[in-house]
């Protein structure tokens, strides 16, 4: 998830955050998750009890969401969880193939053992996550549990590459960029989809062996080709029926 955000109105203290910032992060992450779905109304009364607080930093809090583009004001309509068109969804992949492979490639040079270790450790989650949502035998719930931990996996095993990059500006970028996917994916065995999850673990097991052995060349290629799949597999379990 993204980082905390600083208040600007405590004396110039940059550990401490406002209300207002506290709830949209915690929002933000609702919206990535999935817990929140595009087109969701985000009513600031509901929200003011949620939170128990006044209405005023919800109004804020909803205010630095819409300028991040997570949701939308609709006039008459009130507040939605925004929900992006195939296009926008293709440019932000493509800007994060090129961001996310040239971080991979500093990270080449900078990852430590203990990145390695964290890289493995994230991409066994991803893994057994994966191997639940394609058995036809789970139940629903316990797919939708396994989607929210196979995305937090995910998470984990870029993240990772990204700070091992050691550029904060890339990592302010990618952040952003990532935000935009949101929403649990469900698909159903055995679908082309099912498939395709199956490679995504397989190229993080290569992005990984690229990273070990230092070839940033490779990693760069990797990370990019990775992304482009990625993008290829959320447009076919957007494509499938609802299971």
């Amino acid at each position: 998830m993204t980082a905390d955000r600083v208040r600007t109105d405590t004396g110039g203290d940059p550990a401490a955050t406002t209300k207002a910032d506290q709830i949209a992060q915690a929002i933000e992450e609702m919206i990535i998750a999935g817990r929140l779905a595009p087109g969701t109304v985000l009513r600031q009364d509901e929200l003011s009890h949620r939170f128990g607080v006044s209405r005023t930093p919800i109004r804020e809090a909803l205010r630095q969401l819409a300028a991040m583009g997570l949701v939308s004001f609709t006039p008459n309509r009130g507040v939605r969880v925004r929900a992006l068109d195939r296009d926008e969804w293709a440019q932000t992949f493509l800007a994060r193939a090129a961001l996310e492979g040239a971080a991979a490639e500093l990270a080449a040079q900078r990852m430590t053992d203990a990145g390695l270790a964290e890289l493995d450790a994230a991409n066994a989650e991803f893994g057994r996550q994966t191997a639940l949502l394609r058995d036809p035998g789970v139940p629903a719930a316990e797919r939708e549990r396994a989607s929210f931990a196979w995305i937090a996996a995910n998470e984990d095993f870029h993240t990772t590459i990204i700070r091992a990059a050691g550029a904060p500006l890339f990592e302010r970028l990618i952040a952003g960029l990532r935000r935009v996917f949101s929403g649990e994916a469900l698909w159903a065995p055995g679908s082309p989809a099912d498939r395709l999850y199956e490679t995504n673990v397989r190229q993080h097991e290569a992005i990984r062996h690229a990273l070990a052995v230092r070839n940033g060349p490779a990693a760069r290629i990797l990370v990019q080709d990775h992304i482009m799949d990625s993008w290829r597999l959320l447009q076919a379990v957007l494509d499938e029926p609802p299971i």
